[in-house]
């Protein structure tokens, strides 16, 4: 099931048979985006990919613009954390059949496909635009229980076990 995922693309334009031209897609990115790729960390996606392809007799540029809501737990806390996001980025798009060197804002396009596959792309402009550190705003913004929780076992860790005592006399 998992390499029938894979292979199926969720975001994709034909290129075959575009004149040369500015074309403009919009695909709404979801949950089914974090499935493919396996990623448990992110818990909800909505967002709105604009993708204006401008594709002309030597190149195919791709500026893509993403704006939405992606869901995950927070650090501090565990509850969910919604962060915005508002991206843009330019890519151009490179007929081959793989990106040997990893290059950056490029989108391979298989000629044997016919058709530009977003997914990856995608996922890597939400997954590289999340926070380090994922926590609410505002402390007071995460679940009371669990932080009165974290506060109780803080303040247990105060105290010292007395048979680690002995080892502050060996420095």
């Amino acid at each position: 099931m998992s390499d029938e995922r894979e292979r199926k693309a969720l975001y994709s334009v034909q290129l075959a048979g575009m004149s040369t031209e500015t074309y403009t897609f919009q695909f709404q990115v979801d949950d089914a985006l974090m499935k493919k790729y396996e990623n448990e960390e992110i818990k909800a996606i909505k967002a709105e990919a604009t993708v204006e392809l401008t594709h002309r007799p030597n190149v195919t540029e791709a500026d893509i613009e993403l704006v939405g809501e992606v869901s995950t737990h927070c650090d501090r806390c565990l509850s969910l954390v919604t962060f915005p996001i508002n991206l843009k980025e330019r890519a151009i798009v490179k007929q081959a059949t793989k990106n040997p060197e990893n290059e950056i804002n490029i989108i391979i396009f298989d000629p044997d496909k016919g058709q530009i596959e977003f997914d990856q792309y995608l996922y890597d402009m939400i997954v590289t635009a999340l926070p380090i550190q994922r926590v609410h705003e505002h402390e007071e913004d995460c679940d009371a229980e669990m932080m009165d929780q974290l506060e109780q076992n803080d303040d247990q860790s105060d105290e010292i076990d007395p048979r680690w005592n002995d080892l502050k006399n060996l420095i």
